[in-house]
């Protein structure tokens, strides 16, 4: 399964992000000589769910589900949404890498605050099952819907036409992991503490920001991020719900 991944990654640098943040989120562990750690705190059923939800990630790409590439370059803007056709921009490479870093950023340092204390390991555990079941059935999704990315409607279309991945738009991938990570944090913050806190509010914040950044980046359409933002926080919910 690991190698499958990896295979995946590296045909798919746009996926790599989502393979990192899980990686970030399982490398979470408290200093040495806290107990329990992550490790101790993850039982059988959790390695089960994630592992489902890893098979649910490479089963569209590995399978082929979904269309093949677009036959349009560039595709007609008329039959887009009002709502998501101002949206419409060439690839802004910097905003992708941004957001990126930004999703990293937000799982490695949620996951290492709640794995930092005993009561919070297994909160840093529902963060990686929530995390991991967030992006596979953004996958599965995406594959099923086959919507356009906004790349197809510009200039740049010839160049993108020919992968599959210029129809995998909805939902948004990086916005279902920020909105899963930061909604499953807020939500043991509030068991831990009493309150989200700052921190909470803080990371529901930087998740929005990952949805603004793959807008401006010309990688998603509004409602892709909407999408992705319900789906993750949806996610951490159930998942809380079923765990705590």
């Amino acid at each position: 399964m690991i190698l499958a991944l990896l295979r995946l990654s590296h045909k798919s640098p746009r996926q790599l992000s989502i393979l990192v943040f899980l990686v970030a989120l399982g490398l979470s562990t408290p200093a040495v000589g806290q107990e329990p750690s992550v490790h101790a705190a993850l039982s059988l059923r959790d390695v089960a769910s994630i592992g489902v939800a890893s098979v649910l990630y490479v089963t569209p790409r590995v399978f082929h589900i979904g269309p093949g590439p677009s036959d349009c370059a560039p595709c007609d803007r008329s039959g887009l949404p009002a709502f998501d056709r101002w949206a419409i921009a060439e690839p802004r490479r910097g905003w992708g890498r941004a957001s990126t870093v930004l999703l990293v950023g937000l799982a490695g340092v949620a996951g290492a605050e709640l794995a930092s204390t005993p009561a919070g390991a297994r909160h840093a555990v529902a963060i990686v099952e929530t995390g991991a079941w967030a992006v596979g059935l953004a996958e599965m999704f995406k594959g099923i819907i086959g919507r356009r990315r906004p790349v197809l409607y510009t200039v740049e279309a010839p160049a993108a036409v020919s992968g599959r991945n210029s129809r995998r738009s909805l939902p948004s991938g990086h916005t279902a992991a920020a909105f899963a990570v930061a909604t499953s944090y807020w939500l043991s913050r509030r068991t831990l503490h009493g309150s989200p806190g700052v921190p909470g509010w803080v990371a529901v914040a930087a998740a929005a920001g990952v949805g603004v950044m793959r807008v401006t980046a010309g990688k998603h359409f509004p409602s892709d991020v909407l999408a992705g933002a319900a789906l993750g926080a949806g996610t951490a919910v159930v998942v809380h719900v079923l765990k705590f």
